[in-house]
């Protein structure tokens, strides 16, 4: 099999082709997940010409972890299941101990990625969230619901490759789903891409700083949002 992108630069800049009608506006913002989507989201903010930034989600869980409490999201943004709280019959103390570990989780991994900043203002905003590929469609999906919680105006989802029917899923949660290609049968992510070898973290943050140095409108001088 031939596969269509060479690896993830490459892939992102098929993708901002598909993405062309959205260069040079002033109230796009791209947001990579990390780490292989930012990868991505570099090439296609970079041709857009837009800020560039990442889009974090780690789950709550019970205090013995096995039951999913909600979600932690940054840019920051919560959002609770309280159907499962209430089965467990956990408390408010309980349940802010859980939020506040996964903060302290999602603290670590910001900083493992993300050179000191403010978190970019996502409200009133056109968001661009960027990822390698959907095969099943769990994590845009979660993410779209924090992402209007931050006051996004329009989110749309940006990916090079994706399951046609995890696609049409998908279309209920955004305002726009842009994937330029949706083979038959679905692979193996990985299958699509001739280099997918892991993005460093160390990669995902000089992709950031170059990108902010650049075009975009960061102001790393300023401290971020976990000091």
């Amino acid at each position: 099999m031939i596969t269509p992108f060479s690896h993830r630069a490459h892939a992102g800049e098929v993708l901002a082709r598909s993405l062309a009608r959205f260069a040079g506006r002033h109230d796009v913002t791209v947001l990579g997940v990390p780490n292989g989507g930012a990868a991505i989201a570099f090439e296609v903010a970079r041709h857009l010409a837009a800020p560039l930034d990442l889009c974090f989600l780690e789950p709550i869980t019970s205090p013995k972890g096995e039951v999913t409490l909600g979600l932690l999201g940054w840019p920051p943004a919560q959002q609770l299941h309280e159907p499962a709280i209430n089965a467990l019959g956990l408390g408010d103390e309980a349940v802010r101990q859980a939020t506040a570990e996964t903060w302290r989780r999602l603290r670590q991994r910001i900083h493992a990625l993300r050179p000191p900043a403010p978190p970019p203002t996502l409200h009133g905003r056109m968001v661009i969230l960027v990822d390698e590929g959907v095969a099943q469609g769990v994590l845009l999906q979660e993410a779209a619901g924090l992402l209007r919680r931050t006051g996004a105006r329009t989110v749309v989802a940006a990916v090079p490759v994706g399951s046609r029917e995890s696609l049409r899923l998908l279309a209920s949660e955004f305002d726009d789903i842009i994937c330029p290609w949706q083979p038959l049968p679905f692979d193996a992510l990985s299958s699509f891409y001739g280099d997918f070898r892991p993005v460093t973290d160390d990669a995902v943050r000089a992709l950031l700083l170059r990108a902010w140095g650049d075009w975009g409108r960061v102001d790393v001088s300023m401290p971020d949002a976990f000091s």
